[in-house]
């Protein structure tokens, strides 16, 4: 059969295939269900099991033969609904938090999109198979989304997975990076045994089509492979009996923590700090949430003269005077000093921190920890502060961002300090790391606790203080929750977690959570801590899955960006590509 032949021939089917795709569902619709599926495996609903099938209707755009124009829109809708129902707790932070959920929602939808097009680029150009290409391009999308604005690294495909111990071990090597890679492959093998022939004819009769059964080798040895890690993991764990710890779980919303007087808040820990003395035995350790003392710390720098502490004085509080603060350096101290010896029991206390210094003034949000008899104290200052809660950037450029915070229509912009450096506190033997809220949702960021100690001790316990009182008790608590516990395995420490309004909760090295306070309650939770020796790779190299797939994705476009133009007709209706010889058909 002649060339011309075999091309008509291929054009049929072509035009045949794109006439039935034409008369399917439209992509937005497929799109929708995925957003929703992924949903349902997140918390609230936390069925993690979906998120194993959830992609699939969204996979399979990928080889859809709709117009571009309906496939990306598609695409985008599916995005946009599935940020919108996750990320909804934004609106809650402050009545006129709705813009600032919308305008995250539509960023991070882009991201679906994004993906198809990639994946497009590779399938369809590149004829890489789909169970390599889908979850490499999420994969590097996902460790993206982790720095893009300061970084939302939240909803990953692994974070559904959290409840499942046996798979969320591989973390300590590959971050939950490696198990999204995972669950984003075994939907693209789905999509495959969908829309690729199951079976074929053989002399003996029907068999699975050799594609098929590799497809289905692989995952089902990367599947055994993960959970005969997580079982090995899990069976060899030799944990440590560790210091008792008590968490302070107050319940105070923030639009009240604002309202309420200094007074009637540090009242409420005072009730809680008498709870947490009344344990038997008694805790090594008290844990007051994040920003919890409502005066706030002061330090002054003993060199600084009395023009600069003025000078900063009047930059802070145009009404404010040098003898009010120096006032309250000595109440703020003596009362948290006081408290702590009469205590007889250490206490981490978060605070504001004002920091009157030669180089100028600083306010942390910081850790602070009292030692009882000794008048020193250690200090954290948070690293990685929250875009528009604790700092406004390019502010100055673009007075307009105010609308995005929930400071509009008021003289206070947040101006929060960044701290400089990771740093750990030492207190009878033992070393603890403290995460400050969204902090324990960064991976890079907990990793440099682990990785940049220089005297060869990294910490022995993970501690994070936070406040999520601003999401009034919504699912970004249980969802905050699920995301710290990766933090425990992929550095194999343990993680106790105090927290305004919930959920307060103790992890072992393995991810499990061994005991939990419930949302929207007061109270304390005591318990030891289980150390654990093992080491991690992961804090060692990292998210090199994350940062491969990236890589590999970005090579991607040229290649198959390449292959588009290059494939694309000539004007006079011609192809670039040398047509192959005419094969002979057997009838």
């Amino acid at each position: 059969m002649s060339t011309r032949s075999l091309r008509a021939i291929d054009r049929e089917q072509k035009s045949v295939t794109r006439a039935e795709g034409s008369r399917g569902a439209h992509p937005v619709v497929p799109a929708l269900c995925s957003a929703l599926l992924l949903w349902f495996s997140f918390p609230p609903a936390s069925w993690g099991w979906l998120a194993w099938v959830a992609l699939a209707p969204l996979f399979l755009l990928v080889r859809s033969e709709r117009s571009r124009w309906a496939i990306y829109c598609g695409a985008w809708a599916g995005g946009l609904l599935f940020w919108l129902l996750s990320i909804h707790w934004v609106r809650l932070t402050d009545p006129t938090a709705w813009l600032a959920w919308l305008v995250m929602a539509l960023f991070l939808s882009l991201w679906w999109p994004a993906f198809l097009f990639v994946t497009r680029l590779a399938v369809r150009r590149l004829k890489l198979p789909m169970m390599v290409a889908a979850p490499v391009v999420w994969v590097g999308l996902e460790f993206l989304r982790a720095f893009v604005l300061t970084g939302f690294p939240w909803y990953y495909l692994a974070h559904s997975q959290y409840r499942y111990l046996h798979l969320i071990q591989i973390s300590d090597f590959s971050g939950s990076l490696g198990l999204s890679f995972l669950v984003a492959m075994a939907n693209a093998c789905w999509v495959d045994l969908l829309t690729r022939p199951l079976f074929r004819p053989t002399p003996r009769g029907t068999r699975l089509a050799p594609a098929q059964a590799l497809r289905l080798t692989v995952l089902a040895l990367s599947m055994a492979a993960t959970l005969g890690y997580g079982a090995y993991r899990l069976s060899t764990a030799q944990f440590r009996t560790g210091p008792r710890l008590a968490l302070l779980q107050s319940n105070i919303k923030q639009e009240y923590k604002t309202k309420r007087s200094p007074e009637e808040i540090l009242a409420t820990y005072q009730r809680l700090v008498v709870k947490a003395l009344s344990a038997d035995p008694p805790p090594d350790l008290i844990v007051w949430p994040e920003t919890s003392y409502p005066y706030g710390f002061v330090a002054l720098d003993p060199l600084l003269d009395s023009a600069s502490f003025a000078a900063q004085v009047k930059s802070l509080d145009s009404k404010g005077s040098v003898e009010f603060w120096l006032d309250k350096l000595q109440r703020v101290s003596s009362q948290l000093h006081g408290w702590v010896d009469s205590a007889k029991i250490p206490m981490l206390v978060g605070s504001l921190y004002y920091d009157f210094h030669r180089t100028g003034l600083s306010r942390y949000n910081a850790a602070i920890l009292f030692e009882p008899g000794s008048q020193a104290i250690q200090t954290y200052f948070k690293l990685h502060l929250v875009p528009f809660g604790e700092y406004v950037p390019l502010i100055q450029t673009f007075p307009w961002l105010i609308a995005l915070t929930p400071f509009r229509g008021t003289d206070h912009v947040p101006g929060l300090s960044f701290g400089r450096e990771p740093r750990w506190f030492d207190m009878k033997g033992v070393r603890f790391a403290t995460a400050i809220c969204f902090e324990d949702s960064l991976p890079d960021v907990v990793r440099r606790f682990f990785a940049e100690t220089r005297d060869g001790h990294p910490p022995d316990i993970l501690i994070n203080i936070s406040n999520d009182g601003w999401f009034q008790w919504s699912d970004e608590l249980d969802m905050h929750l699920a995301v710290s516990v990766f933090r425990a395995v992929e550095n194999r420490v343990p993680l106790a977690r105090a927290v305004n309004t919930g959920i307060s909760a103790l992890i072992d090295g393995n991810g499990r959570i061994d005991a939990q306070l419930p949302k929207n309650t007061e109270g304390v939770l005591v318990g030891s801590v289980w150390l654990d020796d093992r080491v991690s790779m992961y804090t060692s190299w990292g998210d090199w899955p994350g940062q491969a797939c990236l890589l590999i994705s970005i090579g991607l476009l040229p290649l198959g960006l390449g292959q588009f133009f290059y494939k694309r007709p000539r004007g006079d209706g011609k192809s670039r590509v040398t047509p192959s010889p005419s094969l002979p058909l057997t009838h």
